[in-house]
């Protein structure tokens, strides 16, 4: 019986320790890259939603003849230091009571989401709004290029309505990691979902 448990081998203590330091060297390396594509695989909400945004904002001017500022709508404003809260968006504010005198003098040139037909899905990571603008050199209107439109996304009060529109930047905003930045995205007439802030959630 002794000599059974004698031939039986197992591991040193060394090789335990082997073991356990090369299991947190690969750990070190793989959790912060995997909390790093969590937060890539949560930016698509806001690609997603922005894109639907410009897609009814056009759709809007073309039956209406002007863009409109939207009133900021999802998740509480982000602030610096602290991780954005979901907010669900149910039904969404109710559209502008009928009457409204879109894009005319006097009239209505601010809105809501349900005013263009925009209605996220679920819960919301983002806060969304939209300023309508006057486009940097009207009559040869090229578009806003991602260098300028992500200045007036970031310092956007989503919910801007001029009286003459001939673009738009909507924007969405979140703190999803909760640290000193805020993730800002944007869209125009002329380019979908932007990413104002790269390597920032």
């Amino acid at each position: 019986m002794c000599k059974q448990l004698k031939s039986q081998k197992g591991f040193t203590l060394i090789e335990l320790m082997i073991v356990v330091a090369i299991i947190g060297i690969l750990a070190a390396i793989a959790i912060p890259n995997f909390l790093t594509y969590q937060l890539k695989s949560r930016q698509a909400e806001a690609k997603t939603n922005l894109q639907a945004i410009k897609t009814s904002e056009v759709a809007f001017q073309a039956e209406r003849g002007c863009y409109i500022g939207i009133a900021a709508q999802g998740v509480v404003a982000p602030v610096a230091g602290t991780k954005t809260v979901s907010f669900s968006w149910g039904g969404g504010v109710a559209p502008t009571p009928p009457g409204a005198l879109w894009c005319q003098t006097g009239g209505v040139f601010g809105g809501q989401f349900s005013d263009i037909g925009f209605k996220a899905t679920g819960n919301v990571m983002y806060l969304y709004g939209v300023d309508s603008t006057v486009a940097p050199t009207v009559g040869t209107f090229t578009g806003y290029t991602p260098a300028v439109s992500c200045p007036l996304a970031i310092a956007g009060t989503a919910a801007a309505a001029l009286a003459v529109q001939n673009d738009f930047v909507a924007m969405a905003q979140s703190n999803l990691d909760g640290d000193a930045g805020i993730s800002t995205w944007d869209s125009t007439v002329d380019h979908g979902a932007n990413d104002c802030t790269t390597g920032v959630y």
